[in-house]
């Protein structure tokens, strides 16, 4: 699946919910990715921070 533009956020880290906005991934599919340590993040107790950038270039190097 093609991703229509690039976008660029304006904070490289997001929550769960706007990150699954920003790359087009579910929830669910970056929450998995997260407990298994696949996705670049950051933790703040229970609060989850993806590194958005980073993950937008994991994503382009796997096509």
């Amino acid at each position: 699946m093609a991703r229509k533009a690039k976008v660029v956020p304006e904070t490289p880290f997001m929550n769960v919910k706007d990150a699954a906005r920003v790359t087009g991934l579910s929830e669910c599919y970056l929450r998995k990715q997260l407990k298994e340590g696949n996705i670049p993040h950051i933790m703040s107790g229970r609060c989850i921070r993806i590194n958005v950038p980073a993950l937008l270039r994991q994503m382009d190097a796997v096509k």
